[in-house]
């Protein structure tokens, strides 16, 4: 729910919420009748039916202007689905509390309701209606925002990730080399060091770093040690320890740094 919500920025792509959900409500309404509103709205020598009819309109001035202040904020500010859920809810209470002025107004010739009551009784009705089209719009617009998400995977050119296979030649991890730290050999094993949603992550898999040399210099991976391929991007220098021994500091604070031969040093150092 912390993902980004995309939408189209135009008011006519909003602005079917306002035809689409008030024209639920009426059916559903009038064909199930639920919370005995026909007996609740036979009120002000009107037919339920007017009453309904009356409130389906109210929903629709609400909503238009919601889904216009909604098209207008999306333009500036950066919604999160639960913005948007929380945004839905909004929508409920605001007509649930133009329904309950409506209402109590009707009922003042009964002897009056208080508007609290009417208020109730209103966002019941409301909230148990559309809770359906919301559910199954949020739903289209999930499946939507996925979708799109796989079409820009599948226009990334491929030859722009990195992919590690293991001794089988089998595909284990496809990775934008951004995002690679470093790559260590380990007996017959190499494991792949790198970020993920801010956080360090090792992948490990079977397989010799000669496996990787190929694509080393393609994605601009150097290589620093008979053990070691670094990521010079991550890299913010060299230093020598106490051991004499010449080491990468990464830029990322809290990654091991990593020892670089003295064959290897200077390609290293002219990148930095």
């Amino acid at each position: 729910m912390e993902s980004i919500l995309r939408v189209s920025k135009g008011y006519g792509n909003q602005v079917k919420y306002a035809a689409v959900l008030p024209v639920f409500f009426f059916f559903f309404i009038f064909v199930y009748t639920p919370f005995g509103f026909r007996e609740f709205y036979t009120v002000g020598g009107k037919s339920w039916t007017f009453h309904l009819l009356m409130l389906s309109c109210i929903m629709v001035g609400v909503l238009a202007i919601t889904r216009l202040l909604f098209s207008v904020l999306y333009k500036y500010v950066e919604f999160q689905w639960w913005h948007y859920l929380l945004w839905c809810v909004g929508e409920v209470l605001v007509t649930s509390f133009f329904f309950a002025l409506y209402t109590a107004l009707f009922y003042l010739g009964k002897g009056g309701m208080p508007y609290f009551n009417a208020l109730s009784y209103c966002f019941k009705i409301v909230f148990m209606t559309l809770i359906y089209p919301y559910v199954i719009a949020i739903a289209l617009r999930i499946i939507d925002n996925k979708r799109k998400d796989l079409e820009e995977v599948a226009k990334e050119p491929e030859d722009k990730l990195i992919k590690f296979y293991d001794e089988h030649k089998r595909l284990k991890l496809t990775i934008d080399p951004a995002a690679v730290l470093f790559i260590a050999a380990d007996e017959n094993y190499i494991k792949i060091n790198y970020l993920e949603n801010d956080r360090v992550r090792v992948y490990q898999l079977r397989n010799s770093m000669k496996s990787f040399e190929s694509d080393a210099a393609k994605h601009g991976f150097v290589r620093c040690h008979r053990s070691y391929y670094v990521n010079p991007r991550h890299v913010k220098l060299l230093s020598r320890g106490k051991d004499g021994i010449i080491y990468t500091e990464f830029i990322r604070e809290g990654v091991s740094r990593i020892p670089v031969s003295k064959q290897y040093y200077q390609k290293l150092a002219d990148m930095l």
